[in-house]
């Protein structure tokens, strides 16, 4: 009966991964939307709790083994500081909710990958994701009309039909649509020439296809930082493949792609300086959105705001008001909702102050690191998932140089999975588990899968 009851206990703790993702998916439409229904979103944040007792109970682990834990430690200790600095909690707690959710799914990735089956269907399920974001934002996105060549095809595109809660009238921010697709279109262009490479046609197609349908909106986007972080995640793949190769034609084709991508920037702005200032633009598009040349006095309000609150940060969310407040903008009108510091990293230690800034930039150097090295070995699409990662968060932080996807928000989903998908990573390739996974193809049927 004993032997009965441990064996009963230890199949249930296989189920707690799938239990983990379960519970994730049914928060995930309340903690995004957390003041549509209050009382439901206390309530699947207690259920999120239960979950996690259960496995501290039933597998004695409070949290996966990654090399991310000591920087995430440091950020999560951060949350209940910038909530307390926070002076407008109706901002900061559906700030608060969606950084919990971002957290549960790399929690919830990070348990639930150990071998190649497993890794392929958190992929999967990641490209799933950033199909939704894709799909919401091309029906609830309000098209700006910036550069007139592309006015025509705007103008036949459908305009905010999907209202979210919370949403603007306008619709959804192009530009937030835009930060979320720079880092999905490396990804899917790698994962295209792995799966080639392997010729899982299928799989390679879908990605193609992904790919292409990701790369067309950012072009209908207009969005200039979103232009500049996609131009800048494809030259990044394209070094890093050509550096991967490990030999000295590699290295030499990497230098020389990324002198070739210099030299035809500065030539472009020699030849044409036009094309320069209006893609600048002024301090305010005609659309009433900021651009990139409205964006220094911005960013000089929120080093003034990270001066006077190092540590604390003004508060998850709440530079859009405190900027009015305290430090007020001459060349915007006080009308216009700024949203963030259009800048990531300014706007993280805006956020969460500098010590959050210093876990963020940990979590990046972390990221790097393990997804160059997995680049480095196992099976081409793997390599070719490393890289496209890599080459992503290259993208979508060249892209939170002029802009952000700030910490909570709804797109900002993607950028977790993405960080739990390369916490797998390190784990495929830890030396006790390193043969468990040598490629992230699609599983085959009847193909035996390594435990």
């Amino acid at each position: 009966m004993i032997t009965f009851l441990k064996v009963g206990w230890r199949g249930f703790g296989a189920v707690l991964p799938w239990l983990e993702i379960l519970a994730a998916g049914v928060a995930a439409p309340l903690l995004l939307f957390p003041t549509v229904r209050p009382t439901w979103t206390a309530a699947v944040l207690v259920g999120l709790v239960a979950v996690y007792l259960l496995r501290l109970v039933v597998r004695r682990e409070p949290w996966p083994v990654t090399p991310f834990n000591g920087a995430l430690f440091l950020f999560m200790l951060m949350l209940p500081v910038a909530v307390w600095a926070s002076a407008f909690p109706d901002l900061s707690l559906p700030k608060l909710t969606g950084l919990i959710l971002g957290l549960a799914a790399f929690r919830a990735v990070a348990f639930f990958v150990h071998d190649r089956r497993r890794l392929f269907w958190a992929l999967a399920a990641f490209l799933m994701v950033g199909l939704g974001i894709w799909a919401v934002g091309f029906l609830g996105t309000g098209w700006p009309a910036k550069f007139p060549v592309l006015a025509p095809l705007v103008r036949r595109l459908p305009r905010a039909l999907l209202a979210l809660p919370g949403s603007p009238d306008a619709g959804i921010n192009a530009n937030q649509l835009a930060g979320a697709l720079v880092l999905y279109i490396p990804i899917a262009v790698s994962l295209t020439v792995g799966w080639l490479r392997e010729r899982r046609f299928v799989a390679a197609l879908v990605a193609l296809i992904i790919g292409g349908l990701f790369a067309a909106t950012l072009v209908l986007t207009q969005s200039r930082s979103g232009w500049i972080g996609g131009v800048a995640g494809m030259i990044g793949l394209s070094v890093l493949a050509a550096w991967s190769m490990g030999r000295k034609f590699g290295r030499v084709l990497a230098l020389a792609l990324l002198s070739a991508a210099i030299i035809a920037v500065v030539v472009l702005v020699a030849i044409r300086p036009d094309i320069l200032g209006s893609f600048l633009g002024t301090a305010r598009d005609p659309e009433g959105e900021i651009s990139l040349a409205g964006r220094p006095e911005i960013w000089s309000r929120a080093l003034y705001a990270i001066q006077d609150f190092s540590f604390t940060g003004t508060g998850l969310g709440t530079f859009r008001r405190v900027v009015h407040l305290l430090y007020p903008l001459f060349m915007i009108s006080p009308d216009i909702d700024i949203a963030h510091a259009h800048n990531i990293f300014l706007q993280v230690a805006l956020d969460v102050g500098l010590p959050g800034l210093i876990a963020y930039l940990a979590c990046l150097w972390l990221a790097c690191e393990i997804a160059w090295r997995s680049a480095r070995q196992g099976s081409a699409a793997l390599r070719g998932l490393a890289l496209g990662l890599l080459a992503g968060l290259i993208a979508l932080h060249i892209y939170g140089l002029t802009d952000a996807i700030a910490l909570g928000a709804k797109p900002g989903l993607a950028f977790w999975l993405a960080l739990g998908l390369i916490a797998g990573l390190a784990g495929l390739h830890d030396p006790g588990t390193s043969s468990r996974a040598q490629s992230v193809s699609p599983p085959t049927v009847g193909e035996t899968q390594p435990c």
